[in-house]
This record gives C-alpha cells, structure tokens and sequence, in this order.
C-alpha cells in the first residue's frame, strides 16, 4: 500500500529534524514549532489512513465463505457473481429501483449445485456448517418438511449483514444448493434479496410460500395457518421490533371484524418465531387515532379488561383440543393470563408472572413484544414436526372493535382457531422427582 511505503523515509525526516533541533539555539525553537505541529498532524493522518484502509481490506472479505472443497468434487451448476457480472446480470432490471438498490449492496454471489446421487450431501452440509462455525455466523431459521430443506445463515452486526449462507435441499430434483451471498446489506432487505435472486440469473428460493404461509380452508371464516420458523437467536423483549428474526419471521395480518368478519380499518401485523428456550411473539397494532388509545395501568388481579380497553391476546392451543389459554397484554405492557371456560373464565395465576412482555405507544398505533417460555407450557412430547392451535386477538377500545386474524365468529368457535404448521417444540426438561429416583 503507497502511504506504508514512504511511512519509513518519513520517519527518517523525523529523526534528522529532532536532531537539527536539539543542536539550535534554544531562543529559536518556537521558529519550528509551526512545522513539528504540521508534521505530527501529518504524521496523524498517515496512521489513520492506513488504519482505515486495513479496516476496508478487512471488510472486504467479510461474509465470504469459500465454495472449494478440499477434495475434488464437480458441481452441477457453478456461479461467481462479481460487482461487475451482479450489474450485467440484472442490467436489463436496471430500471427497477428496488432491484437496483439491492445490487448496490451486493459485492459477490457464489453458488454451488451437486448430484446428490454422486455426492454425500451430510459430508458437504456438514463441512460448510462447520466453516460458518468457525466465522461465528448466526442461523437465522432452519425450516425442514416432506419436500426440502432450507436453511439461512448471517454473519452481521448491529446495523449490517455481511454475508448470508444458503443450504437448500430440495426433495426433487436430488441437488444440494449452496449459496453465499456477500456485501454490506440493511438487514430489512434481506427477503427482498432472497426473492430476488432469480433476478440475477442465479435461482429461485420460495421463502415467499414458506415464510408466510397462510391457507386459508373451506370455512367461510377463513381459518388460517401460518408456518412455524425456528430461529437460533431471539429478539430483544424492549418493544421495538428492530430484531433480525422480525425481519424475516412469518407474518398475520388482515384481521377482520369479530362480528362482521369484514376487514377492520385499522389492521393489525403479527410475527411468531421460537427458539428451544421461548415462543416469541411481536405485534404491530394501527391505529388512525393514536392519541385516543385507552391503556390503564390496570393491576393482574382485577382481571379483564373488556372493551373498554385497547388489549391483544395470543391464544394457544398447543395439544390442538381447542382448550386455548389466552396471554393478554395492554399497550402499558400489563399482563394477564386467563383460561376461558364454558361458563366461566378462570385467571392461570400459576402462570401470571413468569413471563415477559414489553409495550411502547408510537406515532401510528402501539407495539408489544412477548416471550412465553416453552417451561411454563404443557405440550406434547414429540420428534418429529406437529400441528398446534394458535389465534391472535385485538381489542380495539375507540371504536369497539374486537378482530382477530382466524375469524372464530361469536360468541367464538374455538375449533375455528388458526393452526400453527410444523411446530418442533424441545424436549421437556426432566422433573427433580425423576432424577432422584433414577439415583436411587
């Protein structure tokens, strides 16, 4: 680099102008004072150049993860996509702004294809999932059904993503896809990246389906399903849905009228992840007239608040037996737990305190953020993928409204409820009356 190689000679000028100084009448120092200063400020400048360029080199290779091998195996299908080649590939999108704005962020795509008929895909998936191991990337969901598996990695800070890994292994054709992405990418466009990779001329990823499923049955109340996606990492509970997860987590939306079943004015959005500790869910709830939202900071032992207060609730029905238990937040972020009945509705006080909730009013509605820990839940024990019932619910108190995403109609038909598809819960945690015996 230009600047490390004159740095010496510069260091050279230095020393022979601390001598020349030392030799001068002291009466004349402040005659170079001027020049030291300049020189220092100088010098100053040349560290900090250097710096910032090993920094850039530095970051240059940030998100790269090699596709060679250290055995020789032939791909399929091989793509080196470099800044020039990205542009070439989508120059005939240059037009579209949000395509362009994604190539800007771009500076490589590599993909590698494989027979998984003349490969072993465990001994490649593995070996890459060691090296992004070793780089301290984050799995952002793995999502495996009867037809593929796909899986997506970041490497990342608080502001950027620097690098995306993509494991795809579909059912047919038998191929195992890897894909790395490489640039300096806002974290909101990574889906828009992903959706957009055949523009680039290097595939297709149908996250679109997988990661908003939402089916909708014969029913005329539009009984819902949405996709579970477990992620390695969970949001911070603070009420700002800035989290990498809630960038990419499934979505419930289109809420509709408890009466009516029509489309509320003001909607609300939904977004539902787990991780083996806790299901985490984060709500965006719009609202016309922010400053008419009614939320008291009313205690848990006083029960419901009714219509006469803005509230939300994630029902859950994890046995799918249509028996929901209802985890209710208001926008001050007080909580409640109920247990509806037939004829009465019991408070789960067992369940009241242990787990986390955080609410913020904003410039168009309200936010709220939960995490409902898998221990204080009872599920089934299972291996393999499951079905689980799931509803979520808004009491709208301005205008009286109560919707929900799956419509249940009223007074509420628990067997309308959404379903919640794929679901792996972890392992439930052996009971100390269990390890005891055991030891005995």
């Amino acid at each position: 680099m230009r600047p490390l190689t004159n740095f010496p000679k510069l260091f050279q000028i230095g020393n022979t102008l601390n001598v020349h100084i030392k030799k001068e009448d002291p009466m004349k120092l402040h005659q170079f004072l001027p020049f030291m200063l300049l020189f220092l400020s100088f010098l100053t400048l040349i560290q900090t150049t250097i710096a910032e360029q090993n920094e850039t080199d530095k970051m240059e290779g940030k998100g790269f993860i090699s596709l060679e091998f250290p055995w020789n195996i032939e791909a399929k299908v091989e793509v080196n996509l470099t800044p020039k080649l990205i542009k070439l590939a989508s120059k005939s999108l240059s037009n579209a702004a949000e395509v362009s704005e994604l190539v800007q962020m771009l500076s490589g795509i590599y993909v590698r294809t494989y027979n998984r008929k003349t490969v072993d895909e465990q001994e490649l998936v593995s070996y890459f999932r060691w090296k992004l191991k070793q780089d301290i990337w984050e799995t952002l969901f793995k999502i495996k059904d009867d037809n593929e598996t796909l899986e997506i990695n970041l490497l990342f800070n608080e502001d950027k993503v620097y690098g995306l890994f993509v494991i795809l292994i579909p059912e047919m054709p038998e191929e195992v896809t890897f894909v790395n992405i490489v640039g300096k990418i806002a974290p909101e466009r990574i889906e828009d990246l992903l959706l957009n990779l055949g523009n680039f001329g290097v595939m297709d990823i149908d996250i679109r389906r997988k990661l908003r499923m939402q089916a909708v049955s014969s029913r005329a109340t539009g009984q819902r399903s949405l996709l579970a996606v477990k992620v390695d990492y969970p949001p911070t509970i603070d009420g700002v849905l800035d989290d990498l997860c809630w960038k990419i987590a499934p979505q419930a939306d289109g809420f509709t009228h408890g009466y009516y079943e029509d489309p509320v004015e003001d909607d609300s959005v939904v977004k539902l992840v787990y991780t083996p500790k806790a299901i985490y869910i984060g709500w965006y709830l719009y609202d016309s007239q922010p400053d008419k939202i009614v939320a008291r900071q009313t205690g848990r032992d006083q029960g419901m608040w009714g219509i006469t207060e803005d509230w939300v609730s994630f029902e859950f029905d994890p046995f799918h037996t249509h028996r929901r238990t209802w985890f209710m937040a208001n926008p001050f972020g007080i909580t409640y737990v109920l247990i509806p009945g037939r004829y009465v509705d019991q408070p789960d006080v067992e369940r009241m305190n242990r787990w986390n909730v955080a609410s913020k009013i904003v410039e168009n509605g309200w936010v709220v953020e939960m995490e409902i820990p898998w221990e204080i839940l009872d599920y089934p024990e299972t291996t393999e993928p499951i079905l689980m019932g799931i509803n979520f619910q808004r009491v709208h108190a301005r205008p009286r409204i109560t919707s929900s995403w799956s419509n249940t109609g009223y007074p509420g038909r628990p067997e309308d409820a959404g379903h919640w598809l794929h679901v792996l819960p972890p392992p439930k945690s052996i009971v100390p009356s269990e390890i005891d015996a055991s030891n005995k």
